[in-house]
C-alpha cells in the first residue's frame, strides 16, 4: 500500500463506525463502540510493530516504535480484564490495581515512545529548525496539552488523593496525555523538516494521530462541561474521533515500513550495481 493511500485509511474507517452505530441504535451503541476501540487499538499496535521490526535490532527506531506499539498492547491487555470471565477471578480491590498498573504503564510506554519518536530528528544529526521556531512549537504543544488535559487532571488527581483507588487509570492516562500531547508539536515539526521527501509521510500521519487525539480528549471535556456525555450522537462523534487517531498511528507504522524496506532494496540495487 502506497503512503498517500494510507491517508484516506482513517477516514474510511471512521465513517465506517459512524454509519454503524448510527444504524445500531442506542441499545446496540457500546458493543459497537468497544468493536471500534479494540479494532482501532489492533490497528494502530500491528502498524508499531511492523515498523519497528523494519529497522535491525538495537536500532534507534526500533525501540521508538516498540514503545509507542507497546503502550496499545498493555491497554489491549487491560480491555481483556473487562471481560466477565477474566476480571471475574480478581476481587474488586486487585482488579482496580491490575487495570490501573497496565494502564500507567501503557501512558508510560506511550510517552518514552512519543519521546523517541520526537528527538528522532535531532538525533540523526540533521539541521533543526531555527531555535525560534522550535521553542513556539513546543511551548504551543503544552499549552494545547494543559488546555485540553489540565482540569481532567486535576480532578482525578483529587479523587485518588481522597483515597479513590478507581482513580489511579486515569491519573496515568491524564499524565501520559498531557505528556504526549505536548510532544506532538516536535512530532509536527519533524513532519515539517521533511516536507519533499518519502519520509514525510510516517511523521505527518503521526502528527495527525497527535492532533486526532487531543480532538478526543477535547470532545469528551466538551460533552461533560455542556452535560451531553450520554447522548449518542455526541458519543459517536467524540469516539470517531479515537477511530481516525489510532488508524492515523498503524498508518504512520506502516508508511515507516515502507520507506525502511525501500532504502534496503534501493541499498542492495546499488551493491549488485557496484
Amino acid at each position: 500500500m502506497k503512503p498517500r493511500t494510507l491517508v484516506w485509511v482513517p477516514f474510511v474507517f471512521a465513517a465506517l463506525f459512524v454509519v454503524l452505530a448510527l444504524a445500531a441504535g442506542t441499545g446496540a451503541l457500546p458493543t459497537v463502540v468497544r468493536v471500534e476501540n479494540e479494532t482501532g487499538k489492533l490497528l494502530a499496535a500491528a502498524g508499531c510493530l511492523a515498523a519497528a521490526y523494519a529497522f535491525e535490532s538495537g536500532d534507534y527506531m526500533r525501540r521508538a516504535w516498540l514503545y509507542s506499539g507497546g503502550c496499545l498492547l498493555l491497554l489491549l491487555v487491560r480491555d481483556v480484564t473487562i471481560i466477565q470471565a477474566i476480571g471475574g477471578t480478581f476481587t474488586p480491590g486487585q482488579l482496580t490495581v491490575v487495570q490501573g498498573t497496565l494502564v500507567v504503564v501503557a501512558n508510560a510506554s506511550s510517552v518514552i515512545g512519543t519521546w523517541l519518536l520526537a528527538r528522532a530528528w535531532t538525533v540523526s544529526g540533521l539541521e533543526e529548525a531555527p531555535a525560534g521556531t522550535r521553542w513556539a512549537l513546543r511551548g504551543a504543544g503544552v499549552a494545547v496539552s494543559l488546555l485540553v488535559t489540565g482540569w481532567p487532571l486535576c480532578v482525578d488527581a483529587s479523587k485518588l488523593l481522597a483515597g479513590d483507588l478507581a482513580a489511579i487509570p486515569w491519573v496515568g492516562s491524564d499524565l501520559g496525555d498531557t505528556i504526549a500531547f505536548a510532544l506532538v508539536a516536535p512530532v509536527l515539526q519533524t513532519a515539517l523538516a521533511l516536507r519533499g521527501g518519502a519520509l514525510l509521510w510516517p511523521w505527518a500521519l503521526l502528527t495527525a494521530g497527535g492532533f486526532c487525539w487531543i480532538l478526543y480528549d477535547a470532545g469528551w471535556g466538551f460533552t461533560e462541561l455542556l452535560h451531553v456525555e450520554a447522548d449518542p450522537r455526541a458519543r459517536v462523534a467524540v469516539e470517531a474521533m479515537r477511530a481516525l487517531a489510532c488508524t492515523f498511528v498503524g498508518g504512520a507504522g506502516l508508511a515507516q515500513r515502507a520507506v525502511v524496506l525501500r532504502g534496503y532494496a534501493d541499498a542492495e540495487r546499488a551493491k549488485a550495481a557496484a
